[in-house]
């Protein structure tokens, strides 16, 4: 009679025989604040107006984030705008103390007043098209703009 073999053990991938205490784990990835559809309807069994109240939240932080980013917007132009503003007086003023001096024939030191008014002009120019110019070209590189 022929002899039968006996199997040797299937072993895990770990190298332990099947007999042995196992761990599972299990993992999965979401983006975005809500969960899931399913893990919605497993939230509406344990707690009735689970849906709804995860909803309701969400709404309520997302018109609240946006409350903020419109007071930041706001605030940001005003302060510009003041700027702006203040920047204009402060030239006539020093235009106007140019102009006097030269009424006075203090030349030199008029040409002088006059370059002082109008450099920081030029310079927040040039500095302010420089840096929409790179804004542009990162919105460009990642691919915001076309």
């Amino acid at each position: 009679m022929p002899s039968r073999r006996k199997k040797a053990p299937r072993l895990t991938a770990e190298g332990t025989p099947p007999d042995s205490q196992e761990i599972s784990f299990w993992a999965s990835f979401r983006k975005g604040p809500l969960p899931s559809p399913a893990e919605m309807k497993k939230y509406e069994v344990l707690y009735l107006g689970a849906t709804k109240l995860l909803f309701g939240n969400f709404v309520s932080q997302t018109n609240h984030r946006m409350k903020l980013e419109n007071m930041v917007i706001q605030g940001d132009g005003r302060r510009a705008d003041k700027a702006q503003r203040n920047s204009l007086i402060i030239t006539l003023a020093i235009l106007l103390l140019a102009a006097f001096l030269f009424y006075l024939g203090q030349n030199g030191f008029a040409i002088a007043t006059v370059i002082t008014a109008i450099a920081p002009i030029v310079i927040a120019f040039i500095t302010g098209s420089l840096s929409r110019k790179k804004e542009r070209e990162n919105k460009q590189h990642i691919g915001l703009l076309r």
